[in-house]
């Protein structure tokens, strides 16, 4: 074939007003391999955008049906890694949601002891008796910052947006983090874990690392974007709490390329600085009495078929049977 011009985009456009379909593949197929074959091993966002090869091939794959040409743009995809961080960088995200009990953040706040970039607070208080008390807890702490906390970010749902909702909003709200640190608001850090886990963490790698045993590992986990990215999201049809954890850990469990650090020594050192768990609904009548119902709607969510089948009849229902409101 004859060299590409500098833009095949009009000739491609024109191959296809022409009906040569051929012709415009061709096109597309040599423009795509050209643009992956200049693509450097971890490519910046704007090294990566070329709309007008997208939507040209978008073209020719809605006149042409090739699944072929689509499949290899997205398995080029697919390879696309982040730049490694230095080991003693900061953490770039730590995410946390958060439905009551600010004293509880405020004291895993104060365990800190490693650099944080971003702090993304999910703050799902709306609508109940912590309300105001978390609204003016969290206005001071992005006010005030934090010592070793270089942006606080609070988002504030309408109403209570369940955990797997969280944890979607904080990972899809900062995906130039390249990793993610999730920890439920009732968590502490033991003195030098977060270093030491920085250390291990492989952030070009599809890595999940809980410092939390079983079955807390989702209590406080790592998360890096090249994992989310082959698993995909947490799934919010558990809500507002519990057993999305299972389905995460059975996605994670069916991926050969997923990778666990180890790190036991950091679990049984973090297990013993968090000897109580859940507290946010052992800390609330009203939180643990809906919690028996919702407990119970998402474990028959979680054994259920449809699930597997990814099949969306009930996904309003569970909505709104598993709110914890009367």
């Amino acid at each position: 074939m004859a060299e590409l011009p500098v833009n095949p985009g009009p000739r491609v456009e024109a191959a296809l007003q022409a009906g040569r379909l051929q012709e415009a593949r061709s096109l597309v197929f040599h423009w795509l391999q050209a643009y992956l074959a200049g693509l450097p091993p971890h490519p910046l966002r704007q090294q990566l955008r070329e709309p007008e090869l997208w939507s040209c091939l978008a073209d020719v794959v809605e006149r042409t049906s090739d699944q072929y040409l689509l499949e290899l743009f997205w398995q080029a995809m697919d390879r696309i890694q982040p730049a490694p961080l230095p080991q003693d960088a900061a953490i770039p995200l730590l995410g946390v949601p958060i439905l009551n009990r600010p004293d509880l953040l405020d004291r895993l706040l104060a365990s800190l002891d490693h650099p944080v970039h971003t702090l993304a607070i999910v703050d799902n208080s709306c609508g109940t008796a912590w309300a105001d008390e978390m609204r003016s807890a969290l206005d001071s702490l992005a006010c005030d910052g934090h010592p070793l906390v270089d942006t606080v970010e609070v988002a504030r749902p309408f109403a209570n947006a369940g955990v797997a909702a969280s944890w979607n909003l904080i990972l899809r709200g900062f995906p130039d983090s390249a990793s993610a640190l999730l920890v439920n608001n009732d968590v502490q850090f033991a003195p030098g874990v977060l270093a030491s886990a920085v250390r291990r963490l492989e952030v070009s790698e599809p890595q999940f690392l809980p410092l939390l045993p079983a079955p807390q590992e989702f209590s406080a986990f790592w998360i890096t974007a090249a994992c989310w990215d082959r698993v995909g999201l947490f799934d919010p049809g558990f809500f507002p709490a519990y057993c999305e954890d299972l389905d995460f850990r059975d996605r994670l469990r069916a991926d050969s390329w997923i990778c666990w650090p180890e790190a036991a020594d950091l679990q049984a050192r973090m297990a013993a600085s968090n000897r109580e768990h859940s507290l946010t609904i052992t800390s609330d009548a009203d939180f643990a009495s809906h919690n028996r119902s919702s407990f119970a709607l998402n474990r028959l969510w979680y054994l259920s078929h449809r699930r597997l089948r990814h099949d969306p009849r009930g996904t309003w229902l569970r909505q709104w049977l598993a709110e914890w409101k009367d």
